[in-house]
């Protein structure tokens, strides 16, 4: 099969970064991009497609669709402990530091399905920071799973599950912890970080950490 022949969908937010994911693969695949789940609900049978990648996508995929098609979902964590929601907040939260960048098989539960590839990056910066540095492993991963025929393999190790993140209001432990809680949301369309000070809302974005304070953007509203 001639790679232009090799049809592709990307399912994504639409943002900068998936915007360089497809724009970097439209050159070499027939690319599909589609951010709205309802739309692939209705093209994915009519694009029929060789290969689904998942890229920053909130949505569950069916049995149906994964069963059929070939679907892999970027993630990153160092999987099996660090599946569910808000991977990368959830380990900035517990302090870890480092982790990987996994595409894997899409399977039931979520984030248990086999790793083609995977990479270790660090988590230090703004989530703008760390996806700056996923979507180039992003790309090279499609590319090497679609032209390299990479085989999946298992995970290994006992799994553990996050939940979604749902509160963005700053938990004011220490200068680290409250660091660590505005830069895991400065970037792409994550809320920002907040406190509520007698009916105003204060966001915090560009934070810097020095040893005794913190420098930091804030935007303040009336609640």
């Amino acid at each position: 099969m001639n790679k232009r022949d090799v049809k592709i969908i990307v399912l994504s937010k639409k943002n900068n970064y998936s915007k360089r994911y497809v724009d970097s693969l439209k050159s070499i695949f027939d690319v599909f991009f589609i951010s709205n789940e309802d739309e692939f609900n209705k093209q994915v049978k009519i694009i029929n497609p060789d290969w689904i990648f998942a890229l920053h996508w909130g949505y569950i995929i069916n049995k149906s669709v994964y069963s059929k098609y070939k679907c892999v979902s970027f993630h990153t964590g160092n999987l099996p402990q660090d599946r569910g929601g808000a991977p990368i907040q959830n380990q900035i939260i517990n302090g870890k530091h480092i982790s990987n960048v996994n595409a894997i098989k899409v399977n039931d539960p979520v984030d248990s399905g086999d790793i083609y590839l995977s990479k270790q990056i660090s988590l230090q910066g703004s989530i703008a920071d760390i996806f700056d540095v996923i979507i180039p492993i992003c790309i090279d991963f499609t590319k090497s799973i679609i032209l390299d025929n990479i085989k999946p393999r298992k995970q290994k190790g006992k799994p553990m599950t996050y939940k979604r993140k749902n509160n963005n209001e700053l938990i004011l432990k220490s200068l680290p912890s409250i660091y660590d809680q505005i830069r895991m949301l400065d970037g792409l369309d994550y809320p920002k970080s907040f406190i509520k000070i007698e009916g105003f809302i204060f966001e915090f974005s560009r934070a810097k950490l020095d040893k005794d304070h913190i420098i930091a953007d804030v935007k303040i509203k009336k609640t």
